[in-house]
């Protein structure tokens, strides 16, 4: 690691989006006119070897680099008029892939996805300069506001359980659960407000993630399954029980979501909501052996 490798490699991990040679070449300069292209060149081969960058061809001509340390794996839309390009992750689209190269029994070692067409800009004729956003924030942004929708989804199931119960025990169960969630949501509330306190535009950036929101109904049912399934004289026993069963596959779908990806502040903010339920399935689980001995007593 010479003091020219060190520059250039500072560079490039600052950047967003990504780099041809020359225009990573062009920022060392800034920082040391005595860098050469070669030298440029021999670092991001080396960065590229040890699984710090990824080399990309967006079919212009240009080969260019992106960094990946402590980044989401992504794939890429790519304008060929202006060459806009919007990084994407589907973990359903990711499945798919895993079922189809086990089909042919292979073991996959890297995988890309780019899709070429022509953004609204240029098919208006508006072409207009692209912002370039970092991928982890976004990636962030776009976690927290599923863990949000999650924690709103299980404040109205409480809810509208509590309405469906009759009996007095049941229904205060399930009441200060709904409470307990309340804080849950106001904590990543915060989390959200944090986030854009450090980058307000991060708003206008595409959306990274793309999340089945329809599969939080498994967990958490509708208004109107809960009225199906749910009978008014639920005590609190067995208000407990089924609050534990929310809880539980609330756990284990965003411990395993978690899972899907690798090393960065989505993952973390994931893995959080995931540990913050499983704590909250022990203090329901308390609370229903504690009704459980009473009962017995």
């Amino acid at each position: 690691m010479t003091r020219q490798r060190e520059v250039i490699v500072e560079s490039f991990l600052r950047t967003n989006g990504h780099l041809s040679l020359d225009e990573l070449h062009q920022l060392v300069k800034q920082k040391d006119a005595t860098v050469g292209f070669t030298t440029v060149f021999r670092t991001l081969k080396a960065l590229t070897d040890c699984g710090l960058a990824r080399e990309t061809d967006f079919q212009d001509g240009r080969i260019r680099f992106e960094h990946i340390y402590n980044r989401p794996h992504h794939h890429h839309i790519v304008c060929v008029d202006c060459n806009r390009t919007i990084e994407f992750l589907s973990p359903e689209l990711e499945r798919l892939q895993e079922l189809i190269v086990a089909k042919y029994q292979f073991q996959a070692v890297r995988h890309q996805m780019q899709i070429f067409g022509i953004c609204p800009d240029c098919q208006n004729q508006r072409p207009s300069p692209q912002e370039v956003f970092d991928s982890d924030a976004v990636f962030a942004r776009d976690a927290l506001k599923i863990a949000m929708e999650a924690e709103r989804s299980g404040v109205n199931f409480y809810l509208a359980a509590a309405e469906q119960m009759s009996h007095p025990s049941g229904k205060a169960t399930f009441l200060r659960i709904a409470e307990e969630e309340k804080k849950h949501l106001h904590d990543l509330e915060f989390e959200w407000i944090e986030l854009l306190k450090k980058d307000k535009n991060i708003l206008k950036a595409p959306v990274f993630l793309h999340f089945d929101y329809e599969s939080l109904k498994k967990i958490f049912p509708t208004r109107e399954e809960i009225r199906k399934r749910l009978t008014s004289d639920l005590d609190e026993e067995q208000a407990l029980k089924l609050a534990m069963e929310m809880e539980i596959e609330s756990y284990r779908f965003f411990r395993d979501y978690a899972e899907r990806f690798n090393d960065t502040r989505g993952k973390a903010i994931f893995l959080k909501f995931a540990a913050e339920e499983e704590d909250h399935c022990r203090t329901i689980q308390k609370e229903y052996d504690r009704v459980m001995q009473r009962s017995v007593h």
